[in-house]
């Protein structure tokens, strides 16, 4: 595998952090980076692709009974925000 070279920047208190953080799991902090940098883009695909199949849960129920309730919609958007899975930003509109 090649490696490629990465700059980035922090804090000093991250920096502290990652050094300890990296030490304590007895890995560089170039492996414990990349290994976070992975598991934050695996949690991205995952985020994704619950909200495509939402999506398309939402479409064939709509295809079957209508469209959804605003209430309804607004206590399932509800929900996705306070566990973590929704921001504002990322909920479709509606129309």
């Amino acid at each position: 595998m090649t490696a490629r070279k990465l700059s980035i920047s922090v804090t000093p208190e991250v920096e502290e952090t990652i050094k300890a953080v990296a030490a304590e799991e007895g890995k560089t902090v170039s492996a414990w980076l990349a290994e976070a940098a992975v598991e934050k883009a695996h949690l991205a695909a995952l985020h994704a692709a619950g909200r495509a199949a939402e999506a398309a849960r939402e479409l064939v129920y709509e295809s079957e009974h209508g469209a959804l309730p605003e209430e309804s919609r607004q206590r399932a958007r509800e929900f996705l925000m306070e566990a973590g899975l929704l921001d504002h930003e990322t909920w479709p509109t509606v129309g």
